[in-house]
Parts: C-alpha cells; sequence; structure tokens
C-alpha cells in the first residue's frame, strides 16, 4: 500500500453529492428544501454503485482512494475489510443488484416487509437535504468497501441492475414516484467504469494531485 499522502481535501464524494443534491432537491418559499423518498431511492443506489465501481478499480491503493474520494487521512484497509465484511454475505449477496440494497435498508427502516406497503408507506414522503446528504455518505462507502473486497460481486450486481425490464414494471416503477427516465439507458460495465473514473481522476488531477500520481501509477 501506498505511503500516506499529505494535504487537506473535500473528497470527490462530498463534492459529488452536493452537487446532485442541489440539482434534485425542490426549493420552497417556507422551510428547508426536501427531496421525495422516491427520488432519493434512485440516488442513493447510484452513490452505492459508484462508490462499488470505483473501490474496484483503486484497490491496490486504498488509502490514496479513500482520501481522494472521502477526504480521509486515516489508514483505510481495516476499515473497507471490517466494511465489507459486515455487509456480505448479510446485507449484499450475489442475488441482489445495487437498488435491492438500498430498498432493503429503507424498507427496515420503515419497518416494512414487502415492497407495495413500502411504497403506500414512504413512497411519497419527503426527506431534508441533510438527511439524503448523509445516507448517500454512506452508501458510497459501503459500495467502495464491498468494491474494493469483492469486485467480482459488483460486476454481478451491475449486470443485474442494468439487465433489460420490461416496459410495464418500467412504467409502473416512474408511477410510484421512482425518480426514473422514460426509457431504460443501457451501458456496459466497462462503459460506466471508464466515465465514472475519468471524472473522479480530472477531481484527483486538479484537486489533489499527489494522490493523482498515485492512483494513476
Amino acid at each position: 500500500m501506498a505511503g500516506q499522502p499529505t494535504g487537506n481535501i473535500a473528497g470527490y464524494a462530498r463534492i459529488l453529492i452536493r452537487k446532485r443534491i442541489e440539482e434534485a432537491q425542490t426549493k420552497r418559499i417556507f422551510g428547508k428544501p426536501y427531496l421525495k423518498l422516491g427520488q432519493c431511492y434512485l440516488l442513493w443506489s447510484y452513490f452505492f454503485q459508484l462508490g462499488g465501481i470505483l473501490g474496484a478499480k483503486h484497490s491496490s491503493n486504498l488509502d490514496a482512494f479513500v482520501h481522494a474520494l472521502f477526504g480521509v487521512r486515516e489508514s483505510a484497509e481495516s476499515v473497507v475489510t471490517e466494511t465489507a465484511a459486515r455487509l456480505v454475505p448479510h446485507s449484499v449477496n450475489k442475488t441482489m443488484n445495487f437498488s435491492d440494497y438500498i430498498l432493503n435498508r429503507l424498507m427496515q427502516s420503515t419497518g416494512t416487509s414487502d415492497l407495495p406497503s413500502f411504497v403506500l408507506k414512504a413512497g411519497m414522503s419527503k426527506l431534508s437535504s441533510e438527511t439524503v446528504t448523509a445516507a448517500a455518505w454512506l452508501d458510497t462507502m459501503d459500495g467502495a468497501a464491498i468494491g474494493a473486497m469483492h469486485p467480482d460481486l459488483v460486476r454481478e450486481m451491475f449486470a443485474r441492475s442494468n439487465a433489460p425490464r420490461s416496459k410495464e414494471n418500467w412504467d409502473r416503477a416512474r408511477a410510484a414516484g421512482i425518480d426514473l427516465p422514460p426509457e431504460q439507458d443501457l451501458m456496459t460495465y466497462d462503459e460506466v467504469e471508464e466515465a465514472e473514473n475519468e471524472m473522479f481522476m480530472q477531481y484527483c488531477r486538479e484537486c489533489c494531485p499527489d494522490l493523482y500520481a498515485i492512483l494513476n501509477a
């Protein structure tokens, strides 16, 4: 593992989470901005996937990777190992896709055991930007740990997440408040990895060149 880099940075995840939430939140004249849970479901799934893909890509340089992604300067290996051991296979397994993990977490938090009840009970509820930010941060960290320790599992979850859905099921999910585009836009794992890593490395090159040198070696 590479030596401990120097310098204080915000972390790519923090900046990206803030940007995505500011774009998605609803602002109102009185009261704080909010997001609907249907928006958060896809947002959190995205950040869980992002952490997994980048974690798998940079697993050989965990300290530099965690520092660049999260702005955390402590030794990452033990934290990543313990997080992955906590999640796999109890919370994340080979039958799931990325959004399944988020859905299970949400259903547990609302005390529901089936999808229709969850949608009826909480699908349109409103969450503060602070709540959404905290969850996105943790989901990115969990994804990064799983990607670093179980890269094959991340690829399997990606394949299931991006398998074609029937138009009927897709339209039903949109009608229930899930923030989905009108049609599926399917990309390969390698295409998504290249696109996400390019943006991540651009951040590293501009904001933490010492970490960029390690991660780009």
